[in-house]
This record gives C-alpha cells, structure tokens and sequence, in this order.
C-alpha cells in the first residue's frame, strides 16, 4: 500500500530539444555494447551517455562512467538541454505497441513512492544480484537522482485510476510523442492539486508489486539509508493496473552453454522418463503446441537441424518430490520445473546465470543452436501476471529472468532530481 507524491521532474527542454527520438533510450538492462555504441552517434545528448556511460581504459577514482555522468547531468541543466518543472507533477505515460496483430495502449503514471524501511509498500517477485545493484548504486550516488523509474503493478478491478489518467489525457498536448522502436511513447503532466489528491487518495489502499527494477528498488532503499536527506526517502516509480489485457510478458527462452557432456540421445533419453516427448515440424508450431498445452506444463525443445520437439509432463508428484522446501504454487511455475526438475534434477547440469544465455526472440535462440554454439534450447510459455502476483504475496521469489514485461519504459521520459 504505497504513500505517493508528485515531484518536480526533469524533462528535455522542447526550446532545445524539437526531435526527442535521438536522445531517448531503452533501460540500461537491455542496452548491448553495440546498441550503446548506436545511441552515442545518435545525439550528443542522447540519455544512455548519463544512464550507461562508456567505461574507458583510463577510468579512474576521479574519472569514470560515474563521474562523467554527473558531470554530464549539470552541464545539461545548467545549459537548458533538460528543465525541471516548476510545479509538482504526476506525469501520465502511454506505451502504445503491437503484438499478435493487436494494437494495446498501456497507460500509467510516474510519481515518487516513499520508501518504507521494512519494504512493505511493494512486493518483488524477483531474486537480485550484487553486480547489478553496486553499478547502480555508484551512478546515484554520483549522479543524485532516480534517471529511469522501476516498474510496479496495482490492483483496481473497478478501472477508477484508469478512467482519471485517461481524462487527463484526454484534451491534453502531451509534452513527449516519439516512436521509439516500434512503440509510440506520449506523456502528460498531471499538475491539478485536486487531481493528484485524488490519485494520492486512490492508491492509499491498492496492493502493488514490481514488475521490472528490482534492482533499482533494493539500490534505492540502499541510497536512502545512506543519505538520510528527505529527497532519498522517495523513489520514482511507473504505476500500471494489473490488467492481463493491458500487459504483455514475454518469456525469456533458455540455452545450456555446458550439458555435462549429454548427447542428444542422452537429452531425450533422460528426459523420457519424465515427459511426454512430441516431435512437431517447426518453430511455429512448436509454439503454438506449447500454448495449447500450456495447463499440462508444456516446454519446447530444440536439438538443431529439424529436431524440433514438444515436453508435456507426465506427472506433477515427480516435481514435488524434486523440488523441497518451495510451497505448490512455486512449485507449479514453468520457469521453476525448468529449472530446477529439467536441469537439475533430470539432466544434472548447473541452472545458474553462469551456464545459462537467455534469449527472449524463439527465432533468435533456434539459430544459436543452428549455429553450433549450443547443443540444444529449451522455450517457455510466458508467465501470467496472475503467477507473478501470487508468488509475490507469498513472500516468494521466482528463478531469474521469469518475466519479461514488454514494452519496458523508454528513458529519458522523466528524471527525479535529489
């Protein structure tokens, strides 16, 4: 149940900035060497050099990708590359995509959200790596500032905050409209006292769980502890309803990189004794398969060179004798019987983020295997927001990469300025 409040955000200047397509960019999280190296020559103000700034080999205690993108961040202000708000503002952001041939409009708002010492105001679903958390903790504490909110879903079965967010936009010029990727981002501001108490009122009550930042949740919590000033008790934070029609998950499919020296004859050998093994004639099939089987616990599996195959488990007992100590919901996950029964228990190879790529494209992991790096993939259904949920209440933490929300927020949309 999280306190909210509005905040005076910094924005890219339109006097400045007229095209905000150059200077916008994915989460840090998703942006490769190559994609990073793309949106430097896009603009001299495009937002990965503050969000993920290039490490150099001269880096140093003095000079480094965290200084440099402080440094960046003052110039910009000083210079009215980026403005901050004059009054205090809840920011209304839309992500308008397609999938399956679908047009989807989903539609939140950006507002701080006071950090609770117990964490209690939003529940994680998600285990988090140090790594992670002690890149982002540097870049705040150099930079002083929430750069990309993190992702959290409520509950409003009634649609109430919905209804207000769309009555805001509608009417309304929004201040950004860029296609970023495929994705149309528009967002307006939200600056009426009576209707950002309104909204403080709604969300008073809702049950909230991260969908995507658990690191950036856990550093901010870290950040707060340390700094102790007012402005760090808060984190920025992207609202969406918890709507299955309004939300996209996708999966993140797996590759092996060491199978413990198993032949593929040994793979599907193991694997019979367990599964009910299909042989089906493609990726889209085996896809569609996988979906119509889904209730069954179903997994694609890939050997190369047309060794396409459907799993369907054969009994759930032999998964709760495999998996201790995790209550039947846990227990029930893809993501986890992958894991933990497939390739612990049945192949006896290491499940951890070492021995395993992720890949979210099925045509893009099919061809790594096409390629002889891997000998084999295995694909996943996505996880259902229902899951995610549920997980979540029970105090539980699913396997990494479970959930993949598309579209991720752009950034450059908002910052919040400490």
């Amino acid at each position: 149940m999280p306190q909210i409040r509005p905040f005076r955000g910094v924005v890219y200047n339109p006097k400045k900035i007229k095209n905000l397509a150059p200077v916008v960019a994915p989460p840090y999280d998703i942006i490769p060497k190559k994609l990073q190296d793309r949106l430097y020559r896009a603009s001299p103000y495009n937002f990965v050099r503050i969000e993920l700034n290039r490490i150099t080999a001269s880096d140093n205690a003095r000079d480094n990708r965290y200084t440099r993108a402080a440094k960046l961040f003052d110039a910009w202000l000083k210079s009215g590359v980026l403005a901050q708000d004059d009054k205090d503002t809840i920011y209304v952001y839309s992500q308008t995509y397609e999938t399956d041939g679908r047009s989807i409009e989903r539609i939140g708002f950006i507002s701080l959200m006071e950090i609770e010492s117990k964490g209690k105001s939003v529940l994680p679903h998600e285990n988090t790596l140090m790594a992670p958390k002690t890149d982002r903790l540097n870049l705040m504490r150099e930079v002083k500032a929430n750069l990309s909110p993190i992702f959290v879903l409520y509950d409003d079965a009634s649609h109430t905050i919905l209804k207000l967010l769309k009555r805001t936009a509608t009417g309304k010029k929004p201040f950004m409209d860029v296609v970023f990727e495929g994705v149309r981002n528009r967002a307006w501001r939200l600056d009426d006292p009576a209707g950002i108490k309104k909204l403080e009122r709604l969300m008073a009550d809702k049950d909230t769980f991260i969908a995507d930042g658990h690191h950036r949740f856990e550093v901010s919590r870290m950040y707060s502890n340390e700094a102790r000033g007012p402005a760090s008790k808060y984190v920025m934070v992207y609202f969406v309803e918890s709507s299955e029609t309004m939300l996209t998950v996708l999966p993140a499919h797996r590759l092996p990189i060491d199978m413990g020296g198993l032949t593929k004859e040994e793979i599907t050998g193991r694997l019979k004794k367990f599964f009910r093994i299909e042989k089906v004639s493609g990726l889209k099939a085996m896809m569609a398969r996988m979906e119509a089987l889904r209730a069954q616990h179903a997994f694609g599996m890939y050997l190369g060179r047309g060794g396409w195959h459907i799993l369907v488990l054969k009994d759930i007992k032999a998964v709760d004798e495999a998996i201790q100590n995790k209550p039947p919901a846990w227990k029930r996950l893809d993501v986890s019987i992958l894991h933990l029964f497939i390739f612990q228990h049945v192949l006896g190879i290491r499940d951890d983020d070492e021995n395993i790529e992720f890949v979210k494209s099925p045509r893009e992991t099919a061809a790594c295997v096409d390629a002889g790096d891997f000998t084999c993939a295995f694909f996943l259904n996505p996880t259902k927001v229902a899951e995610v949920k549920r997980i979540a209440k029970l105090g539980e933490k699913m396997p990494r990469k479970a959930t993949y929300f598309y579209p991720k927020p752009i950034s450059g949309v908002v910052i919040n300025k400490h």
